[in-house]
């Protein structure tokens, strides 16, 4: 994989009160870095409400995925397979404890693409609110990989 890489980040979350699934994706460009033995991608999004940027930063090792968020959201969520991460959110509105249990998981590293996917339920605060979908690709910026469909 090259430093220079594209993001896609696909989430589908399935929320026990409504009928209707709610799916976001949000593409980027980035850095990648591989340094003892750990995944490192890093990347900016546009905070929705009101464009303000948050930094992103995926680290993988061993089966473990960390999610840090960085700026007028903070955050840093754990995913493991069948282990329940609980952490502090914090937006703008307030803070909320996050809860995640992973109950699949799967890393594919090929030389220009890695490709995540992770299935968790999510809790707010202690309570069940959703079951969710997140498949992130990491392509290697030149390698033709990318396309919008």
């Amino acid at each position: 994989m090259t430093e220079d890489i594209l993001i896609s980040v696909k989430g589908l979350h399935t929320l026990d009160n409504e009928e209707e699934d709610q799916e976001i994706e949000v593409f980027s460009a980035g850095k990648y870095y591989f340094r003892n033995g750990r995944h490192y991608i890093l990347y900016e999004e546009q905070a929705e409400d009101n464009g303000e940027l948050i930094k992103n930063r995926i680290t993988l090792k061993d089966g473990c995925m960390e999610v840090q968020k960085k700026g007028p959201v903070n955050s840093k969520m754990v995913f493991e397979q069948d282990k329940k991460n609980s952490s502090w959110y914090n937006t703008p509105f307030g803070n909320l404890m996050a809860g995640t249990t992973v109950t699949d998981m799967s890393v594919t590293e090929e030389e220009d693409l890695i490709d995540i996917r992770v299935s968790y339920e999510l809790e707010v605060n202690y309570e069940r609110v959703a079951n969710c979908n997140i498949q992130i690709k990491v392509m290697a910026k030149d390698s033709g990989l990318f396309s919008l469909r």
